[in-house]
Parts: structure tokens; C-alpha cells; sequence
């Protein structure tokens, strides 16, 4: 019988991609390279320093062209700061956008 420790509801996978957002308040973007992510969350790393309790809107481009991106509505749940002058953002997705 196996036994997980992993308390998480969604299992993470491997989404090595860039990425590219937006504040929902003033619209200003950045661009990321997203970790990893779940039907609940999303993992990645950035130069810009974001806040935690942000919402911003963000585009996942898949390495591959048969795979869309993927459009959503996050919250910001933390921050931590890494080498190389980058942050490494955890938030929740509250929503997935249309193409």
C-alpha cells in the first residue's frame, strides 16, 4: 500500500513554460516562467516583486503548438525570494479565462 504525505487535493505537474501577466488593477504586465501547476494552483518564478493578496491575469504558452495556453484569474498566496534577484510566486487559480 503506498502511503503519500501529500496533503494536496490536485496532484502538481511539471509546466516548464513562459508566461506573461498582468495586474488586475492597473494592467501593468510581466513576464515569468511557470514551475508547475495543478487544477488548483500555479508555481513560477519572476524578476518582478509581487504581493502577496494580488490578483492577476496570466497566459501560460506551452512549449509545443497542440496544447493552448492557458488563460486564468490567480491570487497571489506567496512570495519568496530566490537567487538570481527573482521571486518565486505560489497563488491559487480562482478562474480559467477563454481564448
Amino acid at each position: 500500500m503506498l502511503v503519500s504525505t501529500n496533503h494536496r487535493k490536485f496532484i502538481r505537474m511539471n509546466a516548464e513554460c513562459q508566461m506573461e501577466f498582468s495586474h488586475l488593477g492597473t494592467g501593468e504586465k510581466g513576464t515569468g516562467h511557470s514551475i508547475n501547476l495543478s487544477a488548483a494552483g500555479i508555481l513560477f518564478r519572476t524578476s518582478d516583486k509581487l504581493t502577496q493578496g494580488s490578483s492577476l491575469e496570466i497566459s501560460v504558452m506551452p512549449v509545443n503548438n497542440v496544447t493552448p495556453p492557458l488563460n486564468a484569474l490567480i491570487e497571489i498566496i506567496r512570495v519568496v525570494s530566490v537567487d538570481n534577484d527573482e521571486y518565486e510566486i505560489a497563488a491559487t487559480i480562482e478562474g480559467i479565462k477563454g481564448s
